[in-house]
């Protein structure tokens, strides 16, 4: 047997027999230490990269957050006049943003914008922006009356300023109601106006959709240039798949292909002037979103790459307060649902803070990914997706 071959493996620690024994065993260790201390130093070089990489990340949002009732206000006009398509991801159910709408809306205008792409139908932009006589539903949704009529307050034209480019998501059953009574011999769709006489839920969207499809010789209407027939069936198609755990995917890929066809229809339709786009948070995104669908954001984003235009974007969130959304007074404190959204408050100076959020997109990139903690990792999503956000301490919500 060779004197030199070393122990046998074994559960316990002995004392080594010999000198060539002893020899080997102190080479392993030696061997085991340095590696120890060389994966001890990649890693602490790793990580103080990192950590530097946080403080400047950190400096530099300080160095670039501005309190929206001054430089804010200045910066975002900045970037708008500098825009063909400026995007406002929007919370829903409070007060801030439509007080924000009115504080930048007259001067962007002065800048060349003409028209707001909304979270709204075609048929409910259009009764908000020309209420017809004699329309007494209220329409409920995204956009008050108020809201729409400042909106349109400063066109001379005969055009309309709100784009309608979503589903009629709040009221199927008034569109439904002015397609029955342009069509009052249609059975199927007399049958569907019954149905929904006393309202609409996302549980009759299937047998809605089969009788509207059952429906032939159709009068139909158009409403800020769409048909509204179309119109209703896409939206009845969406609820159905909204209606299944497995469907809900579909339902928001489908969902936001219609944004964008009914985007570039109305654009395409017009001068091809200044838009303002504004929509929930989750519609706005550049890329795709954490649900793995490619927004009406994205879109635009890449109309105006493709026109040798300029976009920018914004998001909004809240840090506190409460907002009145689907009939409910809801907490709107956004801090623990995003590791991002939490740091940026804890950074935010004023009541509603405007951080700008190009400049530390390059820095978070340099961070490998595989390091990333989740809050590098959740910054870097927001500083893609978006260009600036804006944060509301507390928001208040609409009245109810």
């Amino acid at each position: 047997m060779n004197s030199c071959a070393g122990p046998s493996p074994g559960r316990f620690v002995r004392a080594p027999r010999n000198f060539c024994e002893a020899a080997f065993v102190l080479a392993r260790v030696c061997r085991f230490g340095l590696w120890l201390l060389a994966l001890s130093c990649f890693v602490s070089g790793e990580r103080l990269a990192v950590c530097e990489t946080e403080g400047t990340v950190s400096e530099t949002i300080r160095q670039h957050e501005y309190d929206l009732s001054t430089q804010g206000r200045v910066f975002l006009l900045k970037e708008a006049g500098s825009a063909s398509f400026f995007m406002l991801g929007e919370l829903h159910g409070e007060k801030e943003i439509p007080a924000l709408l009115r504080m930048i809306w007259p001067p962007m205008w002065q800048a060349g914008y003409r028209h707001i792409a909304a979270e709204l139908s075609p048929w409910a932009a259009n009764r908000l922006e020309f209420r017809p006589p004699g329309a007494s539903e209220p329409i409920r949704g995204l956009w008050s009356q108020a809201e729409a009529t400042f909106a349109a307050s400063f066109n001379r034209g005969r055009g309309a300023v709100l784009w309608g480019c979503d589903i009629e998501e709040a009221q199927p059953n008034l569109p439904i109601r002015d397609l029955a009574a342009a069509n009052p011999g249609n059975r199927n769709l007399q049958s569907a106006l019954e149905m929904t006489r006393l309202g609409y839920r996302r549980s009759m969207a299937r047998e809605l959709l089969q009788r509207l499809r059952e429906a032939t010789g159709v009068k139909d209407l158009f409403a800020g240039g769409v048909s509204l027939r179309s119109n209703i069936l896409r939206t009845l198609e969406i609820e159905i798949a909204r209606l299944g755990a497995d469907t809900r995917l579909e339902a928001s890929i489908r969902r936001e292909a219609l944004m964008k066809e009914l985007f570039y229809r109305h654009w395409q339709s017009s001068p091809q002037p200044k838009v303002l786009l504004r929509f929930g948070r989750n519609h706005l995104h550049r890329g795709y979103d954490r649900r793995g669908v490619s927004t009406l954001g994205n879109f635009v984003a890449e109309l105006a790459v493709a026109r040798g235009l300029q976009a920018f974007n914004v998001a909004a969130f809240a840090a506190g307060g409460r907002i009145y959304w689907s009939g409910q007074l809801l907490e709107a404190d956004e801090r623990k649902d995003d590791p991002a959204l939490e740091f940026l408050a804890s950074l935010a100076q004023y009541p509603a803070t405007v951080f700008d959020l190009r400049p530390i997109r390059q820095a978070l990139h340099r961070i490998p990914e595989i390091q990333r903690s989740l809050l590098e990792a959740s910054l870097v999503y927001w500083a893609d997706s978006y260009d600036a956000i804006l944060c509301y301490r507390e928001v208040t919500p609409i009245p109810h």
